[in-house]
């Protein structure tokens, strides 16, 4: 059975809701830890999900997070690493750039 994150005496909105989450997934959780066989990934849709992310760039929602564009794009490659789907050199070099670029500090001074 999976650990519950550590809590403190110190409740706040993310602690709560990292907790209602974690009840929703042990929800899922067969009670005698068995690995449960109905669950089946559906790789399918989560790489299309992936890539419409990196071909059309994020959806409007994601705006807000521009600052996070780095780490979202490297959460979205890690995803694609995960369900072993490889990326070709020029697309991984493309997202190097984006990367590198969303990170940049950019120089008043310039």
């Amino acid at each position: 059975m999976p650990r519950s994150t550590p809590v403190d005496a110190y409740p706040t909105e993310t602690s709560n809701l990292q907790a209602d989450t974690e009840d929703i997934l042990q929800s899922h959780v067969p009670p005698d830890g068995s690995s449960s066989k109905g669950c089946v990934l559906n790789k399918k849709a989560h790489l299309e999900f992936l890539v419409r992310n990196l071909v059309q760039g994020f959806p409007p929602r994601y705006i807000s997070q521009d600052a996070s564009q780095p780490w979202l794009m490297f959460w979205t490659l890690q995803s694609l690493s995960a369900l072993q789907v490889a990326v070709d050199p020029d697309n991984k070099q493309r997202y190097l750039f984006f990367s590198l670029r969303s990170s940049a500090v950019p120089n008043p001074a310039c």
